[in-house]
């Protein structure tokens, strides 16, 4: 199977927020969105565990999970520039307080297990930011949800194909 051309992000700029003004609401919303059990943070650390277990199956397949990872972590960034924006201090930890746990990573070490793991995660994370879309208050911020939920559709496709491609190869 061809993994080597496989785009894992979506080939589009990220909008800029403007006209961010204090709203502890938002804030909550986006420490919810970077530090919840499927939030960018977890994204971060499970790909790059994913991709550290998958090189031992296939190189490829590790490289691609270390890539979306990659993209996870500047979700992250942006959205942790945009606590900032809000008002909010970029604490590791959820709107309620609780500090980021790695209990939340899927430690699964089969291919399959992690693929039909990172589909559900990322089906998640789409749901939270359409929820987030309707909360929010501020239309650059809800345009730059919009746009982190083509990265997510796009890693679902991506996993997809791969265990597709998985299955196909008894892996």
């Amino acid at each position: 199977m061809d993994f080597e051309n496989i785009k894992v992000r979506v080939d589009k700029p990220y909008p800029k927020i403007v006209g961010a003004n204090t709203d502890p609401m938002t804030v909550g919303i986006l420490k919810n969105l970077t530090q919840g059990r499927v939030g960018e943070l977890n994204a971060v650390l499970q790909y790059i565990f994913q991709s550290v277990v998958a090189d031992k199956t296939k190189d490829e397949i590790g490289e691609i999970f270390e890539e979306i990872g990659i993209v996870e972590m500047i979700h992250l960034d942006m959205l942790m520039h945009a606590i900032t924006d809000f008002g909010g201090v970029p604490r590791y930890e959820d709107s309620t307080g609780n500090q980021y746990n790695t209990g939340n990573i899927n430690y699964s070490i089969k291919l399959k297990d992690m693929l039909n793991n990172n589909i559900q995660a990322e089906q998640k994370a789409i749901e939270h930011y359409n929820e987030a879309i309707k909360r929010v208050k501020n239309e650059s911020l809800k345009d730059l949800f919009k746009r982190i939920i083509e990265d997510e559709q796009q890693h679902i496709r991506v996993f997809k194909y791969i265990l597709d491609s998985v299955e196909f190869l008894s892996v």
